[in-house]
């Protein structure tokens, strides 16, 4: 439990040692700037350029007025070490630059420019420079468990291909093999004997009840292709969910609700917006999924959006996976839109009801 929400804890931790330096070591000459200076710690990970920028001005404000470097300066140096990490270089670069100079140029009227300036700028990047640093370390982390997860959920693919290649071929080269025998012999017995009425009739219900047996097989087939696929997204989404993406765990048990034909593509829609959202928003991005019915079909709609506010970079996430997925919906009697929605990105596809269907389908 703890260690799931180590991050809440210290922040609780670093908040209360702040606010306890604070009011001890008599730091505080303007409570309004203090409060300024402390709170938007609170979104520091959320929003990282805009904590930063409101605690700059409230530092360089506060300095001005004679503030104590030593437990004042700390957190505008919290807020530069986590605007350092951010993958944006408006963030990373510009944001922090900007900080930099405004706190430097507070620190150097007030108390010089070496005294006050030099000792500002020289902490602040130092912070910087170590927020860099673990920005890039995470971002090498998030690479290599991303492509640990794709070779994963490739070799699970193969698995399960392979699986269903062995099941299909002992099942076709025996029991189906076997039957469609019987069932040409059958008819080709009716075709040149000369039976009896009542022979015929036997052997119509065994030719009837091999064709039964005959079709039985191939469903078994195509219902052991569908749980297969059911269970490969599951194993899917636990995986992503262990690399850092939050995912609802009901998935993939809403998509049980479509006929067979579209929860086939649907269930594979899913785990391409999910791997998708993880690959391009990282460690911390959502995926919600809706599936809405009405008198006409079903529409499934799988956003996602990253972490804080962080926007999803324009024109990712439209590769090669989803544009073969428009084939498979289409294929299937729907249609698929998908693209920028809000700081993230969003998956639509709709399926129309079959003809002569008027209810909520179950799990097969």
């Amino acid at each position: 439990m703890l260690r799931a929400h180590w991050r809440i804890v210290i922040d609780v931790a670093l908040y209360a040692t702040l606010v306890t330096l604070y009011a001890l070591s008599g730091t505080v000459l303007s409570v309004p700037l203090a409060v300024a200076q402390l709170v938007p710690l609170v979104w520091r990970h959320r929003a990282p350029g805009t904590a930063l920028a409101v605690i700059s001005v409230a530092t360089a404000a506060h300095s001005l007025l004679g503030m104590g470097r030593a437990v004042g300066y700390l957190p505008v140096s919290l807020a530069m070490y986590t605007a350092a990490t951010h993958r944006s270089p408006a963030v990373r670069w510009g944001m922090c630059g900007v900080a930099a100079a405004v706190v430097t140029v507070a620190g150097a009227i007030r108390r010089g420019p070496v005294e006050g300036g030099v000792l500002a700028a020289v902490a602040l990047i130092v912070t910087w420079l170590a927020g860099v640093e673990r920005g890039e370390h995470l971002r090498e982390r998030a690479t290599v468990a991303r492509l640990r997860l794709e070779r994963r959920l490739a070799d699970q693919a193969a698995a399960g291909a392979r699986a269903r290649e062995r099941l299909a071929r002992r099942l076709h080269d025996s029991l189906a093999h076997t039957m469609t025998v019987m069932l040409v012999q059958g008819e080709a017995l009716r075709a040149t004997a000369r039976l009896a009425p009542a022979d015929e009739q036997r052997l119509d219900t065994v030719l009837r009840a091999g064709r039964d047996a005959l079709a039985e097989v191939r469903l078994a087939l195509a219902e052991e292709d569908r749980r297969d696929t059911e269970a490969t997204l599951a194993e899917r989404l636990d995986a992503l969910r262990e690399a850092g993406l939050v995912v609802p765990e009901t998935l993939p048990h809403d998509i049980a609700r479509l006929p067979p034909a579209p929860r086939e593509v649907a269930l594979r829609l899913v785990g391409e917006a999910a791997t998708n959202a993880l690959r391009h928003d990282g460690p911390g991005a959502t995926l919600r999924a809706a599936l809405d019915e009405d008198a006409a079909g079903w529409t499934l709609r799988l956003t996602s959006h990253p972490a804080g506010r962080a926007r999803r970079r324009t024109g990712t996430g439209g590769g090669y996976g989803l544009r073969s997925l428009d084939a498979d919906v289409r294929a299937a009697g729907g249609t698929l839109r998908y693209g920028p929605h809000g700081d993230g990105w969003e998956v639509v596809a709709g399926f129309l009801r079959p003809a002569g269907s008027d209810g909520v389908h179950a799990a097969g």
